[in-house]
């Protein structure tokens, strides 16, 4: 079984990132991994192991004025990440458009859905390959000298192997996280998992009650 979670890179003021996760009752972990940079790693669903990432993104850019990425790691195989500003999303790149799954519409009818939602029918299935990987989208996300080259091989998934058989996406997410010059070790991992002698310590924000 591969590897699978849903964090949030986002932009501002930890005061107001807390406060979003407070007015909205959602448990998280907090780790700075840059300048005005931090993690946001929301705990999981009890049912189904999922954290929804998105709305809280939104409401995170309305208070801070401020970007965020959401990133979504599927079974080691496929990974999204979605740029929102302003309350809404703005972009969104997914690592490999082949990836697919089969299944039946309302009208009984077989198709494939993307990792992003795009229905495709089963004669005309997507290319492999990314799709929105645009450096030059990511690259303001980043802190200091940004490696756009290699952040750009890493969007692609042009990711060293190491001696594995395959491209796992936790380590193409790692890439993308490292050319920016970010620390990834809090976005690549899920609440359960997350390091607590992490340095800087990860903030632990509750539920006001919990």
């Amino acid at each position: 079984m591969g590897t699978s979670y849903q964090t949030i890179l986002a932009v501002g003021g930890l005061a107001e990132i807390r406060r979003v996760l407070t007015d909205v009752g959602t448990e998280a972990y907090v780790t700075e991994v840059g300048e005005r940079r931090w993690a946001v790693v929301p705990r999981e669903e009890e049912e189904g192991g999922y954290a929804e990432v998105d709305d809280l993104a939104q409401l995170i850019t309305l208070l801070t004025r401020e970007p965020a990425v959401t990133f979504d790691v599927f079974d080691s195989s496929v990974m999204s990440a979605t740029v929102h500003a302003g309350g809404q999303e703005a972009h969104r790149y997914v690592s490999d458009r082949g990836w697919v799954t089969e299944y039946w519409d309302d009208d009984d009818n077989e198709v494939l859905a993307g990792f992003d939602g795009t229905i495709y029918p089963v004669d005309a299935p997507p290319p492999p390959g990314p799709s929105g990987d645009d450096p030059g989208v990511f690259a303001p996300l980043g802190v200091g000298a940004v490696d756009t080259v290699g952040l750009g091989a890493a969007l692609r998934g042009e990711v060293p192997l190491d001696g594995e058989p395959r491209l796992f996406a936790e380590c193409q997410h790692r890439a993308i996280l490292e050319a920016l010059r970010l620390d990834p070790c809090p976005l690549t991992r899920p609440f359960r998992d997350t390091h607590l002698d992490h340095v800087p310590a990860p903030v632990h924000v509750r539920p006001e009650g919990g």
